[in-house]
């Protein structure tokens, strides 16, 4: 029991100093944009998630509807993402991320998560293997739970 302790509190402290670092880089990086956190979260829940209505992004984000067509015009603006007709139900518009937008996000996360690549620097390679087939074994494990596209 005392083991299996252990490994939780590693692995919440990994996930504290992982969470710490990259948001810290996050928001470095999303200072050399035009865009606001509201509006880089959008992006970034879309490009996961989407293409999605207004009101599920709203929803999501806890936004009123005036403010996520606000958000979503300024986004439309700078073309990284475009309403769309939703081919079920042309009625309904869903809003997509664009090429540009999908671009944002990508580079977000290759700049925010830059500072992981310094980490082998220190670790022998057999530790690296190791390390590799359990961070395997724990995505295996949430992707079960709580699939997302990656």
């Amino acid at each position: 029991m005392a083991e299996q302790n252990d490994s939780i509190l590693t692995m919440e402290n990994w996930a504290k100093l992982y969470f710490f670092q990259s948001l810290t880089e996050f928001f470095n990086y999303l200072k050399q944009t035009d865009l606001s956190l509201l509006q880089a979260y959008a992006l970034a829940h879309l490009f996961f998630k989407g293409p999605l209505k207004m009101s599920e992004l709203c929803g999501h984000m806890l936004v009123s509807p005036a403010a996520g067509s606000q958000l979503i015009d300024r986004l439309e603006k700078l073309e990284m993402v475009a309403r769309i007709s939703d081919p079920a139900d042309r009625r309904v518009r869903k809003i997509e991320v664009l090429e540009k937008g999908r671009n944002f996000v990508q580079e977000n996360f290759r700049f925010s998560q830059s500072w992981i690549a310094e980490i082998p620097a220190d670790i022998a390679p057999e530790q690296m293997v190791q390390i590799t087939e359990v961070l395997t074994m724990l995505l295996k494990s949430l992707n079960k739970n709580n699939p997302s596209p990656m």
